[in-house]
């Protein structure tokens, strides 16, 4: 965190800057996140990161940058996956998980509330790779005087997976019954869980991320959605590399704007993020 002001402090004017901003949630965690401000912007973007990410990660911090040096103010933050004050930092593997999606999503609302107050005219909202399914989570959940509020909704190389696509692989793979784990009130998992392998895991948790239902699903939200959505993929992304095909393939809506960064990889490393920061601008009014 010390290191990004110091640099933002070196590359921005004293009219542009960062710091960072901590607000709790309503047991008394303290979450954390970043605003990137200029005295003149009246937009803001609200940054979310993917899967055990943070806001540190070199595509999150350059989206902050990368947006200020074109007078939109942005706020990256962290989701707490229930860790009070959770440094800048992949959520390590090791640990008993028992954070839930839901919470992420109540937390997003608070960093929203947040962003109200600040009485910018615009906001934007952007997600990458699980991100991208939070936001859209997020959005579907608030009331409709909220959602006016947003002006665009930006999904970068989002999360497009169903549950039934992956059920039967654990169901086998770890010989459990998905349907009997439901029922039961607790108990510790020992199973693959977002790109750990054999982490220690409760089945609520579990459910929380994995049992979605077609509406809960990127494909399903998206479906349900009448914002202006513009999702960016990657030629050559690894881990959503069905994303562009199944949105392709979806009930065509002309609010949903569907575009492709050949060659780039999930993170848009190197060059390509300047193609990636060049369609946001041109989609940011």
């Amino acid at each position: 965190m010390k290191n990004i002001l110091i640099i933002c402090l070196l590359f921005f004017s004293t009219e542009a800057f960062c710091k960072k901003v901590q607000i709790e949630n309503n047991i008394g965690k303290r979450l954390n996140g970043f605003h990137y401000t200029n005295a003149k912007s009246k937009s803001i973007a609200l940054i979310l990161h993917g899967t055990r990410g943070h806001q540190n990660l070199e595509l999150i911090t350059s989206l902050g940058s990368a947006l200020l040096e074109n007078n939109i103010d942005s706020l990256s933050v962290n989701l707490s996956y229930g860790i009070d004050n959770r440094a800048n930092d992949f959520l390590p593997c090791d640990i008993k998980h028992k954070h839930l999606q839901s919470d992420s999503i109540n937390e997003i609302k608070l960093w929203f509330n947040y962003i109200q107050k600040l009485g910018y005219e615009k906001i934007y909202l952007i997600g990458h790779s699980r991100g991208g399914l939070n936001i859209m989570q997020f959005y579907h959940n608030l009331n409709t005087s909220d959602k006016l509020l947003v002006n665009s909704i930006f999904l970068i190389a989002p999360i497009s997976d169903f549950f039934h696509n992956t059920r039967k692989t654990y169901e086998k793979k770890y010989n459990i019954d998905i349907t009997k784990i439901k029922k039961e009130n607790y108990k510790i998992l020992k199973i693959e869980f977002l790109g750990c392998a054999d982490t220690e895991v409760s089945n609520k948790t579990f459910l929380d991320y994995y049992d979605i239902d077609s509406e809960n699903s990127l494909i399903g939200l998206l479906q349900l959605t009448n914002q202006n959505i513009y999702i960016i993929t990657a030629s050559e992304d690894t881990f959503v590399p069905n994303t562009y095909k199944r949105i392709q393939n979806m009930k065509k809506k002309q609010n949903i704007k569907l575009i492709m960064i050949e060659d780039a990889d999930h993170f848009f490393r190197d060059f390509y993020f300047d193609d990636l920061i060049d369609v946001l601008l041109d989609k940011i009014k």
